[in-house]
């Protein structure tokens, strides 16, 4: 088989293989192979690299792809899948280690109203804003998601109540006193929070459903905007 296609058929092991016997006979008898096998092992060592390159890249490309599918490209956060799928990790976690832990949701208060009056634009940084305090305030053991349009998730993992919910309400007044500038203006974020305790025994539909339920009673009207 020629080099070119083992690599066009991604056969590097096969090319190792190769390799391989082509050095024992070289080390048995270093005249062996003479010129033209000197020659064909030096293909074979130029294949092998590029064999291994064309590897590298495509598994790179793979897992710039795979990230693509999980994040959300505005934020930077874990996407609606992304958080599915660290969800269901954290509660099978919890299930195989008795851990507690929290779920956080965030729903920005007249969001529709800021892109209404101040434009898309606007809203995309009061968005990134959010998300760039959500990501730094919390441990690196959290995920963090933007779930909807102005919809925020957070999973505090391997948390008592106690801790949890401390850390909530301080995520929550730190999102409630964000101003985002913006043109001659200052806007100023309004958040409503909701949050479930999870252990061993919980489902994720139903961790969500509680914590929307305590999201939806929360929900106040507030002011979006001050003058700058």
């Amino acid at each position: 088989m020629r080099f070119e296609n083992l690599i066009a058929q991604d056969s590097l092991p096969q090319l190792c293989s190769v390799a391989d016997r082509l050095r024992r006979i070289a080390n048995d008898s270093p005249d062996a192979l003479g010129p033209g096998g000197l020659r064909l092992l030096d293909d074979l060592l130029e294949a092998a690299a590029a064999a291994e390159q064309s590897i590298a890249l495509q598994r790179a490309r793979i897992r710039f792809l795979e990230s693509l599918s999980v994040t959300d490209e505005l934020t930077t956060l874990l996407n609606r899948r992304g958080f599915e799928t660290e969800l269901s990790r954290a509660l099978a976690r919890a299930r195989r280690m008795d851990e507690k832990g929290l779920l956080l949701l965030c729903d920005l208060n007249h969001f529709k109203a800021v892109n209404d009056t101040y434009g898309h634009q606007a809203g995309d940084a009061m968005l990134r804003t959010v998300a760039k305090a959500l990501r730094r305030s919390t441990r690196e053991s959290d995920y963090v998601a933007r779930v909807g349009g102005d919809e925020f998730a957070v999973i505090m993992t391997h948390t008592s109540i106690t801790e949890s919910e401390f850390l909530a309400r301080k995520l929550s007044r730190l999102i409630n006193g964000l101003s985002v500038p913006w043109q001659d203006t200052l806007l100023s974020v309004s958040a409503s929070f909701g949050m479930a305790n999870y252990d061993r025994r919980s489902q994720p539909e139903t961790l969500i459903f509680l914590a929307d339920q305590d999201l939806y009673r929360n929900k106040r009207p507030q002011l979006v905007s001050s003058g700058g």
